[in-house]
């Protein structure tokens, strides 16, 4: 029934101007939501078909919605987490479904780059997916049962856990003075694990903080990416790194600023209650900077409209 409802809304004509498309918003965030509260019995194999269907769904009022992504970034955030949670309790089933209609997600990517969760789904969905039998797999009657070991895609609950060892290793590694090449191994390793298990990204907050105003930019923009991937599982967290924020706002180094602008908008999401003090620095940034941090406040403005009206 929930998926006859969500493809009668996606036969509506989209061509409307944005407050009508808050009003289907409204109701597929009302799904969404619905649909969370049923995990994990969504996910059994008597429910695939739908599921899936209603997962189609979804993608496409993304893609019809693509212009005014940028303001659905928690929409979105939500919608990637769902599917997540469906790739680690039956990978074997949602790889191959996800891989049929990874170019919706692709376009919706590439034309909101700053959607870090999307980036990272995208990013999980690029190694070969480990084979074995599931009887998931035959509710999908266009996938090729032979072909599903060779797809490019991965089984996320295949990652194996950080151990002890592991994880003092690591913390010696990403440590301050060690060499970069060092530092980014470590963030590799925790952007790997943290994709099923995102907790893990608490044992290094304070090395984020700090590599999140690193002049190296792939070291600085890693730790944003991590940071915000932590917040988005843990919000209780999120006024932790408001300090390291307003910081990089303030920073001498224009690229420092530049990554912390571009991640403006989600972090004012994850931080509402001081989305106030974030927005003002920006303003201030702009004027005695001689940045134009516009269109970012803007930004947030709109995410935080968004969210406060869904």
């Amino acid at each position: 029934m929930i998926a006859a409802l969500l493809h009668g809304r996606i036969h509506l004509n989209f061509q409307l101007d944005f407050h009508f498309h808050q009003n289907h918003l409204t109701f597929f965030n009302d799904v969404l939501a619905i649909l969370e509260l049923l995990q994990p019995l969504v996910f059994h194999s008597e429910h695939q078909r739908a599921l899936q269907d209603s997962l189609l769904s979804f993608m496409q009022v993304l893609k019809s919605f693509r212009k005014f992504s940028r303001a659905l970034s928690m929409f979105v955030s939500k919608f990637v987490q769902f599917i997540q949670r469906y790739i680690t309790h039956d990978a074997s089933a949602a790889v191959p479904y996800l891989q049929k209609h990874s170019d919706i997600l692709q376009g919706l990517s590439s034309e909101n780059p700053d959607l870090v969760q999307l980036k990272s789904l995208l990013a999980s969905l690029t190694l070969p997916v480990k084979a074995g039998p599931s009887e998931n797999a035959a509710d999908d009657p266009d996938a090729d049962p032979s072909s599903t070991g060779s797809l490019p895609l991965v089984n996320i609950s295949a990652s194996a856990p950080l151990t002890a060892a592991d994880m003092n290793k690591y913390l010696k590694k990403i440590s301050r003075g060690e060499a970069i090449e060092d530092v980014l191994e470590v963030l590799g390793e925790v952007d790997d694990k943290s994709r099923r298990s995102p907790e893990v990204i608490q044992y290094f907050t304070s090395d984020l903080q700090r590599l999140m105003s690193s002049p190296e930019e792939l070291c600085r923009n890693m730790a944003f990416s991590l940071a915000l991937r932590c917040l988005q599982n843990n919000p209780c967290l999120a006024t932790e790194f408001l300090p390291t924020f307003m910081y990089c706002l303030g920073s001498g180094n224009f690229d420092v600023v530049q990554t912390a602008l571009r991640n403006l908008p989600e972090y004012v999401l994850l931080c509402q209650e001081h989305a106030d003090i974030l927005l003002h620095k920006a303003f201030l940034v702009g004027i005695y900077g001689q940045i134009d941090t516009s269109s970012m406040i803007a930004e947030s403005m709109k995410v935080l409209h968004m969210e406060a009206t869904t």
